[in-house]
């Protein structure tokens, strides 16, 4: 499948929740994380930096700022299946005057786009992925030897504690509640479960990992404060006051490499 823009349609992005400290700050520190092995690489060398699923730009835009303070030149090649995310990332570029490369697609049309690439970022989106497993491929596939996968969520199994997890239940049945007063034509399932409610242990996120080809896996989860403003503006109500965010960040050789193959994953919030 090629790289094309259909005419666009209203579509809500998360730009007001990326703009919160917290998110710049959690996804800095992925984007630090990950490209601090090119420090390494000789000067000059031409680099090539994916962002899938990057959504408005926020860390197309901390991906540019951390290759400068490094003093590295590298071509960043930004991808998201949103034709309006990305317009609002194009003009994110613009004004702040960054380098990248905008496409629409998925991740299964990243190999028809970029080869070889030295870093490849999916940041806060990887949850919504029905076939992770096919996804974490297609990344490994567009890597170069030495290459480094990174990416993060803040929804997975363990990222809410219990208090959390009861308050959410009790807001959902109130909606529930509300859409069925408002929208008695809406027959709801009780079988289907949401693709963004089908979360992982990042136990299993290493598995899937592992059997995609990386050897090693390392995580690490932190704790970030999450604001009510920031609930808000992420799409919910209430006053939660933290999430707990993972990020992965791996290294990947391939199956024929004489040399071992490495991941490196990190969670945190």
């Amino acid at each position: 499948m090629s790289f094309f823009e259909p005419e666009e349609t209203p579509h809500l992005t998360f730009e007001a929740f990326a703009a919160h400290p917290f998110y710049t700050a959690i996804n800095r520190s992925l984007v630090q994380g990950a490209l601090a092995p090119l420090v390494t690489r000789p000067s000059g060398a031409p680099l090539t930096i994916v962002d899938m699923a990057c959504g408005t730009g926020a860390v197309t835009q901390l991906i540019a700022e951390e290759l400068a303070r490094q003093g590295l030149q590298a071509r960043i090649i930004a991808v998201d299946p949103s034709a309006d995310a990305l317009r609002l990332a194009r003009q994110r570029s613009d004004e702040v005057r960054i380098e990248a490369s905008f496409f629409q697609g998925e991740a299964d049309e990243l190999p028809t786009l970029v080869r070889e690439a030295d870093v490849a970022f999916f940041c806060n989106a990887i949850h919504l992925i029905v076939e992770k497993r096919a996804t974490f491929r297609q990344m490994a596939a567009i890597l170069a030897p030495g290459g480094v996968f990174a990416c993060n969520s803040a929804f997975y199994q363990g990222s809410s504690d219990e208090s959390t997890i009861r308050f959410s239940r009790l807001w959902i049945r109130r909606a529930v509640q509300w859409l069925r007063k408002a929208h008695p034509d809406v027959r709801l399932s009780r079988e289907a479960k949401a693709i963004a409610m089908q979360w992982l242990t990042p136990e299993e996120y290493s598995s899937l990992l592992r059997e995609s080809g990386f050897s090693q896996v390392e995580t690490v989860q932190d704790l970030v404060m999450l604001s009510p403003d920031g609930l808000r503006d992420l799409g919910a109500t209430g006053s939660s006051s933290r999430e707990r965010y993972q990020e992965c960040h791996w290294s990947w050789e391939p199956p024929h490499s004489a040399r071992p193959c490495t991941r490196h994953a990190r969670n945190s919030v």
